[in-house]
């Protein structure tokens, strides 16, 4: 559903107008086409500035996404080493119980 655009600054300056008896005063007709061609121009330059800005968007939010991916696999990757720690901690406080519990057995048997 993209309008096709009709006319260029080329074409409105370029477009002869058929004159009848009591025509328009060609210099105002000229002075507002010269209006209507600058207008034109303008509007396209802005088009085009707000393309290249969508672009520039577009290219940053790829770079943003990358790398929001990139976070989430190495945050991913912490939570299991985190997880790893943790179990390993709680054996470890195992072990330290157990070993405290010997001592103390064999230590008052000594005694």
């Amino acid at each position: 559903m993209e309008k096709k655009v009709m006319l260029s600054p080329k074409k409105i300056i370029a477009k002869e107008f058929k004159v009848d008896f009591k025509g328009y005063n060609a210099e105002e007709v000229d002075h507002f086409l010269d209006m209507v061609v600058n207008d034109y121009e303008a509007f396209a330059a802005m088009l085009n500035a707000s393309y290249d800005k969508i672009d520039q968007l577009e290219a940053r939010l790829s770079e943003q996404k990358i790398k929001i991916a990139k976070l989430e696999r190495e945050k991913a990757l912490q939570d299991d080493n985190i997880h790893a720690m943790e179990e390993n901690l709680s054996t470890n406080v195992d072990i330290l119980k157990r070993l405290s519990l010997l001592e103390k057995v064999v230590f008052n048997q000594n005694r």
